[in-house]
């Protein structure tokens, strides 16, 4: 799956800065240690081969002995972060809604007891590091190493979920490019744990992209995905990784026809991320849906007398100012095709969006319903955040970042503040059993008439409303294309939820945040004028390290002092995949179709 992003600092400092490094070190100074020998086999134009031994990147990983010394140094830094930054910090401490399967956690007391276990190698060290923060189920908030995270573990197998006509869950291959012959069999067991029980164990503790387990389930299993102009197999984390499995290979159980039959499947360690397009949808065609406008990052689809529009949030974040421009004024011509038409109902399918440039999100909202207003969000204020909102302010370039006051409107007054300080304000909340501070609340001002200098062609008036649209999701729905639906849901459209669990509705999208951020984002601005050296020292984490973070909590309209993060909001429907929707996404079309509000 892609990681989520937001375009988080417009306004940008050219500065080298220093960073500590953290380098694998050598078995024997003078020879080429296996990571050196794998970077030159992979950077290699003759490399004949697409896979890496698993054995050989193990051996890597374990090359470098830990150093408790440095890893305090990790720990302490990744604390200032979370503490000066991370606006959900002390929230993830208190019990959380009921629908979501999370533990509280004190993240700040737990990161100190990660250093008193014993570790033989850096790498299980950064692990567990990297898996403690991935408990808060925030897929904004990951710690990621160049070092360790930079191979890919593949088994060329994907697994899905059915639901049968007698209620039970399967779980069945997918696709497997290595022996075709499989896909449609059932997965009785894995690792000799019935299939069900191994799966929903993973994506329990080892998926992070959502609080909800049923959608977290879904990431576990593949699902096709629109993105970057054509259809992709996505999801299927259990079997296309980024972290070293534990052993070497998984065993299957398979039942094909009433025929079992046992497999085992070596990881194999991608040299490249491979995209698996999918093999069951051909070009643009969709079932019996008529594609009437690709836009590229959107489709047009008029399935009997309704719309589809498939959209992805997130294939826009690469690229330049002028072809946004284009994408964009795409789907301006797109929705004016389906009115021109006379289409009166339409199905915004966002399944399998990981995020995305947040001004998409917006843009989108504004278009259907050109009155609604975007969620207000606020960011923590503290010793470490202030100086850096309080020296970009003073930066007339700096308008459009999320620490300069002029790029935000007040939500009590409805107009720009009139300085830093209203910006910073005094809002005070008690969270996790202590009392934090926040700046005030605020709107992003709108800027959704522009890219860049280009200006948008402005749209004509659509005759949708609320009760004209719904919203289909697989639960992987994220941040961007949560600004969508969760917003458009808060305006009472219809949102349906594809997968999960049978009778369990479950969330259709996830944390509609107000801005994520990262360490890379934040060491350019530790060069600015009146940001202090004790600051620069208690912030710079070694070059192969990046936390992403959080940087300011979105609330919900509808109910103010919600935060949108931890907000649980089941879809008001559920649809199941079967062996022909899961290929071929307009038999969930046809029965989201049922939901129209009359």
């Amino acid at each position: 799956m892609k990681p989520n992003y937001h375009i988080t600092f417009i306004f940008v400092v050219f500065i080298n800065v220093v960073h500590s490094n953290w380098i694998p070190r050598k078995e024997n100074e003078g020879n080429v240690n296996i990571c050196d020998k794998l970077d030159e086999y992979v950077n290699s134009p003759y490399s004949e081969e697409q896979f890496l031994k698993y054995s050989d990147v193990k051996a890597c990983y374990e090359l470098t002995s830990y150093n408790k010394t440095k890893a305090i140094q990790v720990i302490e830094t990744v604390k200032e972060y979370l503490k000066g930054f991370y606006a959900l910090l002390d929230q993830a401490k208190e019990e959380s809604n009921p629908g979501f399967d999370l533990r509280p956690i004190d993240l700040i007391s737990e990161l100190d007891l990660v250093v008193k276990n014993n570790y033989s190698y850096e790498y299980q060290f950064i692990y567990d590091v990297a898996n403690l923060i991935e408990e808060l189920r925030d897929g904004h908030t990951r710690l990621r190493s160049d070092d360790y995270y930079k191979y890919l573990f593949d088994q060329g197998l994907s697994m899905y979920s059915v639901i049968k006509k007698d209620g039970t869950q399967q779980i069945k291959v997918f696709n497997d490019i290595k022996e075709p012959s499989n896909v449609d069999c059932q997965v009785i067991d894995i690792d000799g744990k019935p299939a069900i029980d191994a799966i929903i164990e993973f994506a329990r503790d080892h998926t992070f992209y959502s609080r909800d387990l049923s959608a977290r389930f879904n990431s576990a299993l593949a699902s096709l995905v629109f993105g970057n102009g054509d259809f992709y197999i996505a999801g299927q984390l259990f079997t296309y990784r980024n972290q070293l499995p534990k052993n070497p290979s998984i065993s299957y159980t398979l039942n094909c026809n009433g025929k079992f039959s046992k497999i085992t499947r070596e990881w194999q360690v991608s040299i490249k991320s491979v995209q698996y397009k999918s093999p069951y949808i051909s070009g643009t065609s969709v079932g019996n849906a008529t594609l009437i406008f690709d836009a590229f990052i959107a489709r047009f689809y008029i399935l009997q007398d309704f719309g589809v529009v498939l959209i992805s949030t997130e294939d826009i974040i690469n690229n330049s100012l002028d072809l946004e421009y284009h994408f964009l004024s795409n789907i301006v011509a797109g929705f004016k095709l389906f009115a021109d038409k006379g289409i009166k109902k339409i199905i915004l399918d966002l399944s399998n969006n990981g995020g995305g440039y947040i001004f998409i999100g917006h843009y989108i909202n504004k278009l259907l319903f050109p009155n609604i207003q975007n969620f207000p969000l606020d960011y923590k204020v503290n010793d470490i955040s202030i100086p850096f909102i309080k020296e970009i302010s003073r930066i007339k370039k700096g308008i459009g970042n999320i620490f300069h006051y002029k790029s935000f409107t007040s939500v009590k007054t409805k107009s720009s503040f009139d300085s830093v300080n209203d910006l910073i304000g005094n809002d005070i909340y008690t969270r996790g059993g202590v009392q934090v501070r926040y700046t005030s609340k605020a709107f992003h001002n709108d800027t959704t008439n522009y890219i860049g200098t280009f200006k948008l062609p402005k749209p004509p008036k659509f005759p949708w409303t609320e009760k004209d649209i719904v919203i289909l999701t697989n639960g992987l729905c994220q941040s961007t294309c949560a600004i969508i639906t969760q917003r458009l849901a808060e305006i009472n459209v219809p949102t349906i939820a594809v997968g999960g669990f049978p009778n369990t509705r479950f969330s259709f999208a996830q944390y509609a945040v107000g801005e994520a951020s990262s360490s890379a984002d934040i060491q350019p601005l530790l060069e600015l004028k009146n940001i202090n050296s004790s600051l620069v020292s208690k912030l710079s984490l070694p070059s192969n390290l990046t936390l992403y973070f959080t940087l300011a909590e979105a609330y919900s309209i509808k109910n103010p002092n919600e935060v949108m993060d931890y907000a649980y909001r089941p879809a008001d429907y559920q649809l199941y995949y079967d062996e022909r929707s899961a290929r071929d996404p307009s038999h969930l079309w046809l029965q989201a179709a049922k939901y129209f509000r009359k």
